[in-house]
């Protein structure tokens, strides 16, 4: 498809918000499908009497996938373009999901044991899912202009907000009502819902969209960058991954490395955070999933202002200084809440604060997708992988490391750990230069 913009009308159409939308929900059906087993294992454990030790070797065995082809995929994306491949990964993690209800039967069927089938399941849902995040950075850096750049990154890491705002609740009640298969049932067929939209309506590229006009390309290329008109452009002007300026520079490992310590943090909700509510705060099935709602719905809520804030003040003191400042608040602010609200005896007081602290660290978080783009705008995806997999390594410790000093010490003391970690990610933004991109220089 071509672009139908040669008509130039003074009002830009506003496409790439849509995409933008899109996008921010292909992000929350990731979130939905790898959440939905951390509220459906107590019932699977239960049916099938696996103990702690068991469900977490289901619950690594996505970690596995998602974290060894987060690098293929990013430069898969690269490569061939985000809508096929975030078709090919949605389809993946869409049929996992689905067949995670039925894989007792495909375990008696095929002679292995339910834990192997799930583990297998599980895997390739990681797999499918480990496309997503770069993928979506390759398309926030093809349709939106530069000054709209961290906003955009905003709405993706939004995306994993309301995905977490929305599984507890969704998943929970739907188990109550109909068991843990049909939750899983759910979860796929609203993942398809968003994968036939994303198929249906997106583009690698606004110049080939029907619905953008002259007017919208004008505003996403403002200083004249040459378009891609068609695939083929597109094609021929691929060029190799600069892998020795990537790992050479300053900028690529104060990144990722403060991705890593961010994916620490960001864990410690994830896999925790509804334990802690019901286990040391002492709420109910409902209550705790309702409160783990909270810190997902911060996310979703602040994320998108971090970007903004960033866009805001790099308009005034450059890309450096805006990247900077929005993670130094939102880190700064995270690690205060968090570290404030772990002492506080009052959990009516203690939850809200810490699930601020998760919004906070997501307004941070969606400064380091930009910066992705900021640095490498040709091989966004492949960098935005190498630093989510630096996210998942920092999230797999944070798994072990958390239970362990909750277990031989307590919970206030792993919580103070994640909010010196989380310091320790901004701190790393002291040598990230967002305003050089690397493609810049000459070779």
């Amino acid at each position: 498809m071509q672009a139908q913009g040669a008509s130039s009308s003074a009002v830009p159409t506003r496409v790439r918000w849509r995409i933008m939308l899109t996008v921010m929900l292909i992000m929350a059906v990731t979130t939905l499908c790898r959440l939905n087993l951390s509220i459906a294992g107590k019932y699977i454990s239960e049916e099938f009497s696996f103990d702690t030790i068991t469900m977490g070797r289901v619950f690594s065995a996505f970690l596995w996938g998602y974290g060894l082809f987060q690098i293929p995929w990013g430069y898969i994306g690269d490569w061939i373009g985000p809508r096929r491949t975030l078709t090919i990964s949605m389809l993946l993690f869409c049929v996992g999901t689905a067949v995670m209800g039925i894989a007792p039967r495909l375990a008696l069927s095929g002679g292995i044991s339910v834990l192997l089938a799930l583990q297998v399941i599980r895997f390739v849902t990681g797999v499918g899912e480990a496309a997503s995040s770069a993928n979506v950075t390759r398309v926030i850096a093809s349709w939106t202009a530069a000054r709209e750049r961290g906003f955009a990154s905003g709405l993706q890491t939004a995306g994993l907000g309301l995905g977490g705002t929305l599984t507890p609740i969704l998943i929970s009640w739907t188990m109550i009502h109909w068991g843990w298969r049909v939750s899983f049932y759910l979860c796929a067929a609203i993942a398809f819902i968003v994968l036939f939209w994303w198929w249906y309506y997106c583009t690698d590229w606004p110049e080939q969209h029907p619905s953008v006009n002259a007017a919208e390309l004008a505003v996403i290329h403002p200083e004249g960058q040459p378009l891609l008109g068609r695939k083929s452009q597109a094609v021929s002007q691929r060029k190799a991954v600069p892998w020795g300026r990537m790992f050479s520079s300053g900028s690529i490992w104060g990144l990722i490395l403060g991705y890593g310590c961010q994916g620490y943090a960001f864990y410690v909700y994830y896999n925790w955070f509804y334990f802690y509510a019901a286990k040391v705060r002492g709420l109910g099935i409902m209550q705790a999933a309702a409160w783990t709602s909270f810190p997902f719905l911060a996310m979703t809520l602040i994320s998108p202002l971090g970007g903004l804030f960033s866009d805001r003040v790099s308009r005034n003191f450059g890309r450096r200084r805006g990247r900077q400042c929005a993670v130094w608040l939102g880190m700064g602010l995270s690690a205060t809440l968090l570290f404030s609200g772990s002492h506080t005896s009052n959990t009516s007081f203690a939850l809200p604060m810490m699930a601020m602290a998760a919004g906070f660290l997501m307004f941070a978080a969606a400064n380091f997708w930009a910066a992705c783009i900021d640095l490498v705008p040709d091989h966004s995806a492949t960098l935005s992988a190498l630093m989510n997999t630096l996210g998942s390594v920092g999230g797999a410790i944070s798994s072990t490391v958390t239970a362990y000093i909750a277990t031989q010490y307590n919970w206030t003391r792993a919580l103070d750990l994640a909010a010196v970690i989380t310091v320790f990610s901004g701190l790393l933004w002291f040598f990230v230069d967002a305003g050089k991109s690397l493609e810049d220089k000459p070779v």
